[in-house]
This record gives structure tokens, sequence and C-alpha cells, in this order.
């Protein structure tokens, strides 16, 4: 479980400038707000031109010296998969201890019927996570392509003697960066929303008590025609 960031540890970022996972400047702290257990419970972004936002606390920790806000699709997705793990560990659990008849059936009715509803609840809640990973990753390689033409259209131009060496190496260093920031953020994003998308066993019909299994005799298989039958007899 993770802890709560303390305002004693998060005051000294009062004022200053704070990132996102992949390095990128997102704001300055401006406000933090904590309840009367001294957890911080949100913060005061100024993201630029004036704007304010306002940031849960579960989405800031402190990474070295510097306060990181992770997206809210991380935060969104990081908890949905906690839960539902939880979940259908303890639906596998519960199957398992009702197949071998430790559980008596009208319990067990009432157990799956809870975990199956919250399942339900997890999956509608997946569909929301999926579409904004999806916009996330459609406007991610807008970015990845809007940079890619700026990198090519500074090389033309600086071929051409309309850009000098300092302004080109300049704005390449910052593309170059930005590109990166970009794909990597894209990488998880791809990764999380195939984690997503896999099926699951949640479905699965329930299972019922085992029950005695019938012995049944061996059948002795029919030899080929075309293969003599050898017989063996034992003399007494």
């Amino acid at each position: 479980m993770i802890m709560p960031i303390t305002l004693e540890e998060i005051r000294r970022f009062l004022g200053r400038s704070l990132q996102d996972p992949y390095g990128r400047s997102f704001g300055k702290v401006v406000g933090i707000n904590a309840n009367l257990r001294d957890e911080i419970t949100g913060v005061g972004i100024e993201v630029g031109n004036g704007e304010f936002i306002q940031a849960p606390g579960d989405r800031v920790h402190i990474s070295a010296d510097t306060l990181v806000l992770a997206p809210s699709w991380k935060v969104e997705a990081e908890e949905f998969r906690k839960e539902f793990d939880v979940v259908t560990r303890r639906l596998r659990a519960l199957d398992e201890l009702f197949s071998v008849g430790d559980i008596q059936k009208d319990v067990y009715e009432d157990l799956r019927k809870q975990h199956e509803d919250a399942i339900n609840e997890l999956k509608s809640k997946r569909t929301t996570i999926l579409s904004n990973l999806s916009q996330r990753n459609s406007t991610l390689n807008t970015q990845l392509r809007q940079l890619q033409t700026h990198l090519a259209g500074n090389k033309m131009l600086h071929a051409s003697g309309e850009f000098d060496d300092q302004s080109y190496k300049a704005a390449s260093d910052a593309i170059d960066t930005g590109l990166v920031r970009a794909m990597a953020e894209r990488k998880d994003v791809e990764s999380i929303y195939n984690y997503l998308s896999k099926p699951d066993s949640t479905t699965t019909a329930a299972p019922t008590v085992q029950q005695p299994v019938p012995i049944v005799a061996p059948t002795v298989p029919t030899p080929a025609r075309d293969q003599p039958m050898v017989l063996h007899v034992r003399e007494t």
C-alpha cells in the first residue's frame, strides 16, 4: 500500500516547478491542501498563462528532489488494475472452495453475485479508461508527427543556409527531447491499453460441487485386420 505524502514532505515544493513522469515541466505549485492527518489531498498548480488547476493528492509523488504529477489516465488505470486483480483472485478462490464442498451453496451464490456485480461495475469503468487511453494515444501520435515535421523542416532550412548552426542545434535538441518523452508516454499508454484489452475469465460459469467419478472398465482395442493376433498360453 502506497503511503500518502504528508505536508511536511511536500511543503518545500511550494512555489517550485513540478514535472510529469516523462520529464516535461507541468507548471508551478501555488497551493497545497492537507487533511487533519497531515496527508496531502490536493495541489494547486499554475500551468501557464495565468491558468490554474487543482490536482488530487494521489497524483503527486516525490522522486529525488522533484515533485512529479502522474497523468490522470495512469492513476485511473493503476487503480483499476489493482481492484480488478483483487476481485478476480477472490472469485477464483471462492469457486475453488465451492468446488470441493467447503462452502454451502446458498452462501456461495450470495458471495459470487456480490463479486460478479463488482466485476461488471469494473468492466464499465474499464470501457471508459480504454476510451481515454485511445484519445491520449491519438494526441501523442499527433504531437510526434508535428515534432517530426518541424525537425525535417529545420533540417531543410539549415541545409539551405536559412538557419544558423546555433539556432538549428538549439531547436533540434528541444525537438529530440520532446520526441523521446512523447514516445516514452505513448509506450506506456499502449502497454496499459493492451493489458486492459485482454479478455478475462471472470464470465465463466460457476462450478458445481465435485461428484464421485464412476469407474469405467478400460476398453481393449480391437487389433487391425491386417495384423495377426498372437496368444500366449501359459502351461500350469
